[in-house]
């Protein structure tokens, strides 16, 4: 696991104009959202002029404000980001407020000073749980955030996952957990255990990311703590891991997931141009568990329903696809889920005839045995007994 490069104090100032973090990160999306659109303007009207794309002016706009949304959550990134590396806090004008940038008494620009970072035991990040969703019937959305944030770093990968870390609540331990120290000193079944989960979308301007949990009984110890979470506990993760991009190039996309893929196919489904088109499968229980996406204007979705069937055996995703005509050309594949029906799907992608580098399948969850169980408590009160373990998303 990586850890955080040590970052030193170097007196600088990295904006000589700033008024505090908000008021730099304020005019960074300002200036992205411009950026954005401008770049946008340019790639639209040279695309008319050679290649014939003509947009209506609805989708021309909607077009628009999708590249000036997405200029101005990089410009943020990269302004937090630069200011993280600096290592302190921004010099503020005594004349302005910190924080909102207003006037205060006119004065001359003090450095404040520097501020020590809290290292992160194994590269954890702590975040507090600002609200719980309920996209479905089946998955509760964490969506979360505080001083946190600032600490976790987005690959900015539609498939970026991280750990998150589960400690028994009755042995009162504070995190982030310390790993190493707690091997020595606790039993086996009280270490705090891991799960792999998908980060569903991680918004820097709004300082919020969010995680869906797909509820299922048994419980475990994710799935349980996600049940009864409430706003104010706290939600300990790793850095993330990850790698898939969609590519904007591909003349088809065609994606397929079970409940545990959900999250990554809507963040790809998020990430690829408006005009982008293609097929979509993605299998529930039910009706009540279907959820509603972004799609671009020319994606297909299509839901599968299991009607009781276990999820363990269901053969509805590779089913679908073999009734599909066999993708060729220039296709991009996405598939995740349970490990029996992505290994069918990946038999019969590769007869398929497309290159397969553009083939992405992933197993992201096997059917365990029943684990470790104990009380699983919100901070905020709420019970639910964890029980059965299972792997990647789908505890």
């Amino acid at each position: 696991m990586s850890h955080h490069k040590k970052r030193r104090y170097t007196g600088k100032v990295p904006h000589p104009l700033a008024a505090g973090h908000a008021r730099i990160l304020e005019v960074a999306v300002e200036a992205g959202r411009r950026a954005g659109r401008k770049a946008a303007k340019k790639k639209l009207k040279r695309a008319a002029r050679h290649g014939g794309l003509q947009l209506s002016k609805a989708l021309r706009e909607s077009v628009l404000r999708d590249a000036e949304k997405a200029g101005g959550r990089a410009a943020h990134a990269a302004a937090a980001k630069a200011i993280r590396k600096a290592g302190h806090r921004i010099a503020v004008p005594a004349d302005l407020h910190p924080s909102t940038g207003t006037p205060l008494a006119p004065g001359p620009i003090h450095e404040p000073a520097p501020v020590p970072r809290r290292r992160m035991p194994g590269s954890q990040v702590v975040m507090e749980v600002l609200r719980v969703e309920r996209p479905s019937r089946s998955m509760v959305r964490i969506v979360a955030g505080g001083e946190g944030f600032d600490d976790f770093e987005s690959n900015g990968a539609a498939d970026q996952y991280v750990k998150l870390y589960f400690a028994n609540p009755a042995l009162g331990l504070l995190p982030p957990y310390d790993m190493r120290a707690l091997r020595k000193t606790l039993r086996r079944e009280d270490f705090p255990v891991s799960r792999s989960y998908t980060i569903r979308r991680h918004d820097p301007v709004a300082r919020e990311l969010a995680i869906e949990f797909f509820i299922h009984d048994p419980a475990g110890p994710a799935s349980g703590w996600a049940a009864a979470a409430q706003p104010g506990d706290q939600l300990v993760l790793s850095r993330p891991k990850g790698k898939f991009r969609p590519d904007p190039k591909a003349e088809q996309h065609l994606y397929a997931g079970d409940d545990a893929g959900i999250p990554a196919i809507a963040a790809a489904l998020e990430m690829l141009p408006r005009t982008a088109s293609g097929r979509v499968f993605l299998e529930v229980e039910g009706p009540e568990d279907e959820q509603e996406f972004d799609l671009p204007l020319h994606m297909e979705l299509t839901w599968l329903h299991r009607n009781g069937e276990p999820a363990a055996v269901s053969s509805l995703l590779p089913n679908a696809l073999r009734d599909t005509p066999a993708p060729h050309g220039s296709v991009e594949v996405l598939a995740l889920g349970g490990r029996n029906a992505v290994r069918d799907i990946r038999k019969l992608a590769s007869h398929w005839d497309i290159e397969q580098r553009r083939v992405h399948v992933s197993s992201y969850w096997t059917a365990r045995r029943p684990g470790r169980t104990w009380p699983v408590t919100s901070a905020n009160g709420g019970h639910l007994e964890a029980g059965q373990r299972t792997g990647g998303t789908a505890d």
